[in-house]
């Protein structure tokens, strides 16, 4: 009989805690080898590196609240930064210089924003009163994300993030494209104020059974709260997959994180239910 419900216990809602902040303390100790290896887009990208520890540690300290529904918001964040990351270690030279191009784009439109509602400005803030004038390279990366209608071009990829998540689960042999389906549109809702995204983490639109008292809430959470301990843990697992193909001395430390995952899949019952589901 599978362990699997062990996720919806406390004891196995710890184990998956333990094992995100094992995850944790990794990220943080190899910090220098990646940031004085030798792959220059994994220095030049080192603050979204630096940017995954913190929503990491924030996602811990979230989850040990019982803050669910900002778990879900830092989540997406950790899981896309994960995403890009990884990604850019192995995008073509045409695609990172778009990333690049497109931070450009963005510093300089912070320094004219404005809002029109019907064609009438409403609000705005410029820089120095407007009175400025910005480097070339910075002035190409708004026209190249400028579309003929004039408006911006929000993406710096034309690659969405399904297809992001699904190039690095062929790499590395997780499933990130699962996490992004089951945290990246609840967060948004979260994100953008529904009523929906103000209560699903409770499991009031469950499918299944539907919580209806402290305890099958307390099972919900402990249930909830495995699964982004258990999300956490592998998008690190798969950041330090990218980073040790791509030439960093990163292979002690995923050796580690690899066991560490694998034996709380073991002992939470959830390797023995993939396997259940393979046979």
């Amino acid at each position: 009989m599978s362990n699997y419900k062990d996720m919806e216990t406390e004891k196995g809602m710890l184990l998956w805690r333990d094992c995100f902040e094992k995850h944790i303390q990794l990220l943080t100790s190899y910090e220098i080898t990646v940031r004085e290896c030798q792959n220059e887009r994994a220095v030049k990208l080192y603050p979204i590196f630096a940017s995954i520890i913190e929503d990491s540690i924030s996602l811990d300290i979230l989850a040990k609240n019982s803050r669910v529904n900002q778990c879900y918001i830092i989540s997406r964040a950790l899981l896309e930064r994960v995403i890009n990351f990884c990604y850019l270690l192995y995008s073509p030279e045409e695609e990172y210089e778009s990333f690049v191009a497109y931070t450009k784009n963005k510093v300089a439109r912070s320094l004219s924003r404005k809002i029109e509602i019907g064609g009438q400005k409403k609000i705005s803030l410029e820089f120095s009163g407007g009175q400025y004038e910005l480097p070339k390279d910075y002035r190409d990366a708004v026209e190249r994300f400028t579309s003929e209608k004039g408006r911006e071009i929000p993406r710096w990829t034309k690659l969405n993030i399904e297809k992001r998540a699904d190039f690095l689960d062929l790499k590395a042999g997780r499933n990130l494209l699962l996490h992004v389906l089951m945290i990246y549109g609840d967060a948004s809702e979260a994100l953008h104020g529904t009523l929906y995204g103000a209560l699903f983490h409770l499991g009031t639109f469950s499918s299944g059974n539907i919580p209806s008292d402290q305890e099958s809430l307390g099972k919900h959470r402990n249930n909830t709260l495995s699964f982004l301990y258990f999300m956490g843990s592998a998008a690190i697992g798969v950041l330090l997959f990218c980073l040790k193909e791509n030439g960093v001395e990163l292979s002690e430390a995923y050796i580690k994180a690899d066991s560490v995952f694998k034996n709380a899949a073991e002992k939470s019952g959830l390797a023995h239910e993939a396997r259940e589901t393979r046979v």
